[in-house]
């Protein structure tokens, strides 16, 4: 089970330094299944991270300002210093309060799409899970309750405020009326996964439409009571 034992977040990374306009630090966070995790965050956006698969610093962001390019290795290299000393600060803690249960906290989970319900558009849908911790969390998508994956991705989590965790995942689809999307998530707070759906609802008319076709209608009833009042021979 992967799980964070400790962060530590944002002013609490003594590698730190100030720009005449940005303030930029590290954060990072140990995991009790060895894994680590740096950001590089610069005015309290994240905007790189390192991935250690690839052995590098990877930008969260479109437009990387020239001095943060020029520090990269240098970066790198500190995020990579970081999982000998997370490891020793876990030792540390795990030895200072042995058995402590971990701190959960389940996610809220929401889907909405990117554009408004129109059949055949290409669209997107987003599931949004917030407020969990740890960070751990997997989504699927399935359409008419069939997994798939073609168009699919999740972007990396994020750090709230108050120590929680919130991330995101898309699904790029072509809508149909009676197709119905969902989106389940699993964590280790929840007793079972948590499942939110989504489906095309079929078009209602314009008010202008039923305007129309209600003075039609009214129209018609009122040309047969004149034709019924006009043919009727009196008593």
């Amino acid at each position: 089970m992967s799980a964070i034992a400790l962060i530590i977040l944002t002013g609490a990374v003594c590698a730190s330094a100030k720009t005449p306009s940005h303030e930029f630090h590290f954060s990072y966070g140990c995991y009790e299944s060895d894994d680590v995790r740096v950001d590089i965050i610069v005015d309290d956006n994240i905007v790189g991270y390192a991935d250690f698969t690839k052995k590098e610093i990877v930008w969260a962001i479109p437009q990387v300002p020239a001095f943060a390019k020029d520090f990269k290795k240098q970066a790198y290299e500190f995020a990579e210093s970081s999982i000998a000393r997370c490891h020793n600060v876990l030792g540390k803690a795990n030895k200072a309060d042995p058995g402590t249960p971990l701190r959960q906290e389940a996610p809220d989970v929401s889907i909405y799409t990117r554009y408004e319900d129109e059949e055949n558009v290409i669209n997107t849908l987003f599931c949004l899970a917030n407020h969990f911790y740890p960070p751990t969390i997997n989504f699927t998508w399935t359409k008419n309750g069939v997994e798939v994956t073609e168009g699919a991705s999740s972007l990396r989590h994020r750090h709230n405020k108050d120590g929680t965790f919130h991330r995101i995942s898309t699904l790029d689809f072509t809508s149909q009326e009676g197709d119905f999307y969902s989106c389940r998530v699993e964590h280790e707070a929840l007793k079972q996964p948590l499942s939110k759906t989504w489906e095309l609802k079929g078009k209602t008319r314009s008010s202008a439409a039923v305007f129309f076709t209600l003075s039609l209608v009214l129209s018609l009833i009122g040309v047969g009571t004149g034709v019924f009042f006009s043919t009727k021979k009196p008593n």
